[in-house]
């Protein structure tokens, strides 16, 4: 099995550069050149640079990222109808409706539209035991829950908690695909929700033996220490219990295994202890432990879509969250390992260009569907 590595734009020398930029210029560049100036802009910003004359030759791309954007990110326009009859085209004919169906197109011709997939953003939903539901959007900063409120966008307090504070009762979080939040629980210890996950905890823990929660779908935690009160987290086939750490847990339902990875402290899962940059990849039915790259671990919390050493479904399956899309599969698929890191501020169709430069597997783009083939 081969290994396909993403990130190809750093091998470019100084020629290759000034030959991409002078094609583009000229208005010749083909799509793999566009992609290629994409690709390796995306890198640089994530990354930066102390060198002189690479600071110079990236002031260039920025200008011509500027270009693409203008081009590849039209503005979206209000049509305004002119008749009754117009509007009734798209609505009603002789008593039925219509659902309009996207055709698939390639990515290159989905990023000179408006139709392009934006990234997620913070999402979330709160539920309170005995007060309701709150909705969380991008303009709250995350979620404390204190001793006697629960307090989000900064300053705003949820009506009805403290009740609920005095008479405890369990709140759960909940990220959708696309989706992302971060949590301070009553402990103080702070939680970062991955899409598509969910979150359940009690309003209190100062009168519980232990600080229990349950995950569904991946979290980072900074749990605050406590040794007279352990804290638990319960996930998919698994128990962890720390007394005071940061560590990572990837337990979606839809993996063959959950990861746990431990950045800093000890926990236990089991009657196995682990060390930091150690991960525990449970079965359900056994449990292995293995020294990984922790910063490729929590890549998703500082803002990275990370690939190591991973199929495409697995790939696949991380887009799919991240910008809430169906995914189909059509033909033979590559029995390569892809690895890379792209920024999920990107929008998808960055992300598939990416992809596609490894010429190992390509991709269609019908609405929110995306194909994937060899």
């Amino acid at each position: 099995m081969s290994y396909v590595y993403i990130k190809v734009m750093s091998e470019l020398n100084d020629q290759e550069i000034k030959r991409i930029l002078e094609n583009y210029r000229l208005g010749t560049a083909t799509d793999e050149e566009k992609a290629l100036l994409e690709s390796w802009y995306l890198t640089y910003t994530e990354e930066g640079t102390d060198d002189p004359e690479l600071a110079e030759r990236f002031a260039a791309v920025d200008n011509v990222w500027m270009k693409l954007e203008n081009e590849y990110r039209p503005v979206k326009k209000m049509w305004k109808w002119t008749s009754f009859a117009a509007a009734a085209l798209i609505v009603l004919v002789a008593g039925s409706y219509f659902l309009w169906r996207p055709q698939p197109v390639s990515v290159s011709e989905l990023a000179k539209t408006s139709k392009d997939i934006a990234p997620g953003y913070n999402k979330a939903t709160l539920t309170i035991d005995g007060v309701g539901i709150l909705s969380l959007d991008s303009s709250s900063a995350g979620i404390v829950v204190k001793s006697t409120s629960v307090i989000y966008d900064n300053n705003r307090t949820v009506k009805g908690t403290d009740a609920l504070i005095k008479n405890p009762g369990m709140l759960t979080l909940t990220t959708p695909k696309g989706g992302t939040y971060k949590l301070a629980l009553p402990d103080g210890s702070v939680v970062w929700l991955n899409a598509a996950s969910k979150l359940v905890f009690s309003s209190v823990f100062h009168k519980q033996k232990q600080r229990v929660v349950e995950l569904e779908g991946e979290g980072y935690f900074e749990v605050a220490k406590n040794k007279q009160q352990p804290f638990i987290v319960k996930s998919k086939g698994q128990q962890v219990e720390v007394l005071g750490t940061h560590f990572n847990i990837n337990s979606y339902s839809d993996e063959p295994l959950t990861k746990t990875t431990l950045l800093e402290g000890s926990i236990r899962i089991s009657n196995k202890i682990l060390k930091p940059g150690e991960q525990a990849q449970n079965t359900g039915k056994s449990l292995v432990v293995h020294e990984v790259d922790t910063a490729g671990v929590v890549g998703w919390k500082n803002n990275y879509i990370v690939f190591e050493d991973e199929s495409i479904q697995g790939v696949m399956r991380k887009i799919s969250r991240w910008y809430d899309v169906d995914i189909t599969y059509e033909g033979e698929l590559p029995v390569d390992d892809f690895g890379g890191r792209i920024n999920r501020q990107a929008y998808v169709s960055q992300v598939l260009r990416k992809l596609e430069l490894t010429n190992k597997v390509h991709f269609k783009v019908a609405g929110r569907r995306i194909i994937v083939t060899k």
